[in-house]
């Protein structure tokens, strides 16, 4: 086990993901498949010889200095307050003049943020290097689980989170990931609409439709997740049956889900015979998927004309991983 006195440069790196299936119906208890993707998150920690804590935040840019008995409640600062809260770690046992650097540039293009889970993948990565720094075991997935709701208000599954922590692709379930496996023979592709989205709105949209019961739409979406999930060496044969299933209920409860670009997305993805849907909350990134790399590459460059970003991202073996150096 590390202690703090043995301090040079700790880094901390962590995917970004992307929800395959099970978007909203893993809230009502169905099991999601998300994958990890290769763009990451970098938090490095380094002793200073003066000054407070300082942080830096790349990507998401952000510049600050605290004494580290003074974290704020907001900010990168905010994330190492709950990541300590969570690990159970005092800020006055470690040294007093640190310089800590979140760098997140790879989820980010030309200024925009794309949608691969920027904020999860910084909880993981941030949580397991401050406790590499206190010299204590490696944080399990309920801590970074806590630190990501502490910082983000509480909202969402885990699900993002757990991808960036365990790597690959993941079945998860009520807070729990295993590992899973897709057919080795699907190609794919993640798409970046152009348009933002405000997750928590979106999220709260659902569960004001929802309420306290369960709506016929969220019932038929749960049943074709659960297909999915228990069987994903059928994902290309279960898939438009959930693609059907995520499209009514979003009809039905006025999400938004399926915005404007997604479903232009979608009718273009058609022509070329690519599976396409949003991925996660909706608005922002979308993934097409196909046994056919030719199709995959026409439609690739069709939808690039329509203004479309195709964005490069493979599925990441690795989930966290922390080293000194």
């Amino acid at each position: 086990m590390s202690t703090v006195a043995d301090l040079s440069v700790i880094e901390a790196v962590a995917p970004g993901k992307q929800v395959l299936t099970g978007e909203y119906a893993v809230l009502a208890g169905a099991p999601a498949l998300a994958a990890a993707v290769d763009r990451r998150v970098t938090c490095r920690v380094t002793r200073a010889s003066a000054g407070d804590w300082s942080f830096v935040s790349r990507g998401y840019n952000a510049r600050a200095a605290h004494r580290r008995d003074e974290l704020p409640d907001t900010g990168p600062a905010a994330l190492a307050r709950f990541a300590l809260k969570s690990l159970d770690v005092d800020p006055r046992t470690l040294p007093a003049h640190l310089e800590i650097e979140i760098d997140s540039q790879p989820f980010y293009q030309d200024r925009e943020k794309l949608g691969f889970g920027s904020s999860a993948a910084c909880a993981v990565a941030v949580t397991a290097a401050l406790a590499e720094l206190a010299g204590i075991a490696p944080p399990t997935l309920q801590h970074v689980l806590a630190t990501h709701r502490g910082w983000q208000g509480g909202a969402g599954s885990g699900v993002d989170v757990a991808a960036s922590y365990c790597g690959g692709i993941i079945r998860f379930q009520d807070g729990h990931p295993q590992g899973a496996r897709l057919p080795p023979d699907i190609h794919h592709t993640f798409v970046f609409t152009g348009v933002g989205a405000d997750t928590r709105a979106l999220v709260r949209c659902f569960d004001a439709w929802r309420g306290d019961r369960v709506p016929q739409e969220l019932r038929d979406l749960v049943r074709s997740a659960t297909a999915i999930a228990d069987s994903p060496a059928r994902f290309l044969d279960l898939l438009p049956r959930y693609i059907d299933a995520l499209i009514h209920m979003d009809r039905a409860a006025r999400i938004g889900i399926f915005s404007p670009q997604h479903m232009h997305a979608g009718r273009l993805a058609k022509e070329f015979g690519v599976l396409y849907k949003p991925c996660g909350a909706g608005g922002d990134m979308g993934v097409g998927v196909t046994l056919d790399p030719s199709a995959l590459a026409a439609y690739q460059r069709r939808i690039e004309r329509e203004g479309f970003l195709v964005v490069p991202a493979e599925i990441s073996r690795h989930g966290l991983q922390v080293r000194r150096r």
